[in-house]
């Protein structure tokens, strides 16, 4: 986990001269980061189907539904046009659908989700960086059913 950091923080370090003033927020461009998806939080990663669609994809080894274990999750997001733009960022919506698979560490069980997303974005220009926060209801499947109506993740990456 120690190198997937430093590598992490490598590629944040590089410069951004290429994206000054663009937005990222386009066909064709990726981010990785930090996040939060269905099953847990880790290594966050989008990539822009097109400017009006995006996949998201989060796999870590904690907070399986508080339990431990190992996470997955990707998600399918519109994204809607920006709602407000300058100079420095623009802030823009998505919303979409998602699912979820995690392994639980102490029984190995399964568990499965699925979850609603909308997504509120702040995307910096000068530095291709873009921070999400993500309502999230989400519907558990397996080991057992169970809804949760109130669910917020985060995201924090640098697009290339």
């Amino acid at each position: 986990m120690s190198r997937l950091l430093t590598a992490l923080l490598a590629l944040l370090a590089l410069p951004a001269v290429a994206h000054a003033g663009a937005s990222h927020r386009r066909s064709g461009t990726t981010g990785i980061g930090l996040g939060a998806g269905t099953t847990g939080a880790g290594l966050s990663a989008k990539m822009f189907l097109s400017d009006a669609s995006a996949v998201q994809a989060v796999v870590g080894p904690w907070g399986v539904w508080g339990s431990g274990g190992l996470g997955l999750s990707a998600d399918y997001l519109y994204e809607m046009p920006t709602l407000v733009e300058g100079d420095v960022a623009e802030l823009a919506w998505n919303m979409g659908a998602g699912a979820g698979l995690g392994i639980y560490s102490s029984t190995a069980l399964p568990g499965v989700a699925v979850s609603g997303v909308a997504g509120l974005e702040v995307a910096f220009k000068p530095a291709p960086l873009d921070l999400v926060v993500e309502y999230r209801p989400t519907l558990s499947v397996v080991p057992a059913v169970g809804l949760s109506l109130f669910g917020l993740t985060a995201h924090l990456r640098y697009f290339f």
